[in-house]
């Protein structure tokens, strides 16, 4: 425990080994002397990740809640960090979560209900798996991964259209300091799909009702629906505006009868716009923005303010895809 950190020396930090599918699993609950009965687990990214987070926000965010009461846990699960096991990537990990859940009520008698916090497929796990445990009433979804050729090319497609309008854009075309080949491929390949598309049948009816199990040999996308569909508790959306990833979402939403029809169903949902922020909330002010928010909603989610419901998530992804971009990341110059 570095004592240096704010909120380090106002909760219990246990460090935890617990079993999924005879793998031993690591984690840390940082439990506070009074614990209220809602707390936070952390689900981390796959990747390079582990549950100290990017720049230790994970650890950082803990301690942060844990000194105002709130009960966290951050684990790395199968093949993750300090985790035993085959790495299986955000899209099988319901066994993790099940196992965490357990150990994390263990260490906290108290816990009555438990929120899903993550950030990029982190998030895309917890909508794919929320709705699964009763324990879990609240989702906070940092920039949800949604990516598939499709809207990646419909991102790029807005990102190149805007540099077209850029001077420096041409001077360093015509200076040859720029392969035009990439983008052109793209656009191709975009507006032949965009002709598919007008061409062929109109679409149908709403899309059916969430079957009452997880498939997971469909589309990951399409399992996050679905669970979004039949989640009931309450939902923070926290959108970063240099992050490509969360431009995806936007496009995908706004184009989706059947997407559009899942964010009516959560009890709340609350949009959080943080212009300056990008994927991983790298600079320290975005940091800052992001724990406050998270705190804030553990204490009581009515009062976050933002956009509410289908419509005022929607009304906000059309603004947000509205705006220029100057230089977002993640897409060649």
């Amino acid at each position: 425990m570095s004592a240096s950190e704010p909120g380090a020396a106002s909760a219990n930090e246990i460090p935890i080994v617990f079993e999924c599918k005879g793998c031993r699993l690591v984690g840390v609950v940082h439990r506070p002397a009074q614990p209220q009965a809602r707390g936070l687990l952390s689900i981390v990214a796959g990747g390079p990740q582990y549950r100290g987070g990017l720049a230790r926000m994970q650890v950082r965010l803990a301690r942060r809640l844990a000194a105002a009461g709130v009960p966290v846990m951050r684990f790395d699960y199968r093949g993750l960090g300090d985790s035993e096991g085959e790495f299986r990537g955000f899209r099988d990990i319901e066994a993790d979560i099940a196992a965490a859940l357990r150990a994390f009520a263990a260490q906290v008698p108290e816990l009555r209900e438990v929120s899903l916090w993550g950030g990029c497929d982190a998030s895309s796990a917890s909508l794919i798996n929320g709705w699964k445990f009763p324990q879990v009433t609240g989702l906070l979804l940092g920039n949800p991964f949604v990516h598939s050729e499709e809207t990646g090319d419909q991102v790029a497609m807005t990102h190149y259209r805007r540099r077209l309008r850029d001077k420096d854009f041409w001077l360093k075309l015509l200076r040859g300091g720029y392969n035009p080949l990439p983008a052109v491929n793209t656009l191709l390949r975009a507006n032949l799909k965009k002709a598919r598309r007008l061409m062929g049948p109109r679409p149908g009816p709403a899309a059916p009702p969430a079957p009452a199990h997880d498939n997971p040999a469909l589309p990951f996308q399409e399992r996050m629906r679905l669970g979004l569909l039949r989640f009931k508790g309450e939902v923070l959306v926290l959108v970063s505006g240099r992050s490509l990833v969360s431009q995806e979402f936007d496009q995908l939403i706004v184009q989706s009868s059947p997407w559009q029809q899942a964010l009516a169903a959560p009890s709340r949902l609350v949009r959080v716009d943080l212009p300056d922020a990008d994927q991983t909330y790298s600079t320290f002010a975005s940091q800052q923005q992001v724990m406050d928010l998270v705190l804030q909603w553990m204490r009581d989610p009515a009062q976050v303010p933002g956009p509410q419901g289908r419509e005022g998530m929607l009304e906000a992804a059309h603004a947000r895809l509205s705006r220029a971009v100057a230089k977002p990341t993640g897409v060649p110059a």
